[in-house]
């Protein structure tokens, strides 16, 4: 049990270290190409950023976008790592796969409404200091 419960632990941090500096290698570099005037790949803001500014209704423009890009991922890295490490306790692939596709759509909303909650309230904290004008 105890044996299970670190290789879960171990599992869940590699896993969430590779997607961590995967994600900011191609969201930082793509940022800084583009901040530069070179072609991005990506015509359009990402879809995290469109699903914060659209569904949670979250004033991007406020924030610095280096910083929305780091916190974008962190928390796909986060709910990347935490679906394999729970799917990944049973042995049977296809109970693993179902339980992955049962769990994938909650914890996505969940920790995007935590990461908006969060934004909002940076926000806030940055017009009271003066630093963003409320408009």
């Amino acid at each position: 049990m105890k044996n299970k419960l670190i290789n879960g632990a171990i599992l869940f941090a590699i896993t969430f270290l590779i997607v961590l500096i995967v994600y900011l290698v191609i969201f930082i570099r793509n940022y800084r190409q583009t901040k530069k005037g070179k072609k991005s790949k990506l015509k359009r803001d990402l879809v995290e950023v469109r699903l914060l500014k659209l569904y949670y209704k979250v004033d991007i423009d406020k924030l610095k976008y280096s910083s929305v890009l780091r916190s974008i991922s962190v928390v796909s890295s986060f709910d990347i790592a935490l679906i394999v490490s729970i799917s990944c306790i049973t042995k049977m692939g296809i109970l693993q796969i179902l339980i992955a596709c049962v769990i994938i759509f909650p914890v996505i909303y969940i920790s995007y409404w935590l990461l908006a909650k969060y934004l909002k309230r940076k926000i806030k904290k940055l017009e009271k200091k003066g630093k963003i004008n409320n408009e």
